[in-house]
């Protein structure tokens, strides 16, 4: 499975969220963005299976940040849409935003949790694995 980052700057914390992310050699980290704009522009080219996406802190929706917003909406309408997984500094989740959770394909966690990284990645991968175009209306 191939996964974008997005919205974490250059540097240790992106080397340890793609080195994490890597250790299970299913899943590749094909690129990065930290604006917006390339993040889009790099989704559009490379269609990720998974789009990491970090969630600034303070933010208590997506509404709130229309880049991470157009970012979010840019992902899932990618033919096929990438699943994504919001990483949020909050220390809890706010409503708005667990609402936007659809297993599968679309997970919430908080930065810092590898296990739930992983779980949320793994599931969106078979979800994607076990899906059939062929079966497809």
């Amino acid at each position: 499975m191939t996964v974008l980052v997005v919205g974490v700057p250059d540097g240790e914390q992106l080397e340890l969220l793609r080195s994490g992310i890597q250790r299970n050699p299913h899943f590749r980290v094909v690129s990065h963005a930290h604006d917006p704009v390339v993040a889009l522009a790099r989704a559009r080219v490379l269609l990720p299976d998974i789009t990491v996406l970090s969630v600034p802190a303070g933010l208590d929706s997506l509404d709130a940040d229309p880049g991470v917003l157009r970012v979010f909406h840019g992902v899932r309408t990618l033919d096929p849409p990438s699943g994504v997984v919001l990483r949020l500094a909050a220390a809890r989740v706010p409503r708005s935003v667990s609402g936007l959770a659809v297993e599968g394909a679309v997970h919430v966690v908080r930065e810092g949790d590898s296990e739930a990284l992983m779980r949320s990645l793994r599931t969106i991968g078979l979800r994607r694995a076990s899906c059939d175009p062929d079966e497809m209306p």
